[in-house]
């Protein structure tokens, strides 16, 4: 039975904080981007979840982002900054986005195994 035309298919997206209190506009702004992410890559990640947090020892910032983008697909993604949580949140972005674009890469790949590789190993 196919699903009423009316209903979407995004997943979850989950932004928190790990001992630190976020913003509106921070909170807002990362859904925003992991909302893009998702809809770029895969027709939509099931579950994203972004964990801000103090950086090391205390200073700066810290993102972790973590997608589930399909069976069995988990993809992990970190970045820090001294200033800005809104830059370390784009290093952890870019990071994943890496992995998601290398990931739907090779499994578009259509090209034949190569066999001379496959015989020197």
């Amino acid at each position: 039975m196919a699903a009423p035309a009316d209903v979407t298919n995004e997943g979850r997206i989950i932004v928190s904080g790990h001992q630190m209190e976020l913003g509106e506009a921070l909170r807002a702004h990362a859904t925003e981007q992991a909302s893009r992410l998702s809809d770029k890559y895969f027709d939509g990640a099931e579950d994203i979840t972004v964990t801000f947090s103090p950086g090391g020892k205390g200073a700066g910032f810290g993102c972790n982002i973590r997608v589930h983008a399909a069976r069995g697909l988990f993809f992990d993604g970190h970045g820090e900054h001294a200033d800005n949580a809104y830059t370390a949140f784009s290093t952890a972005l870019e990071r994943v986005a890496k992995q998601l674009r290398r990931q739907k890469r090779a499994m578009r790949e259509d090209k034949p195994v190569n066999a001379t590789k496959e015989g020197l190993l």
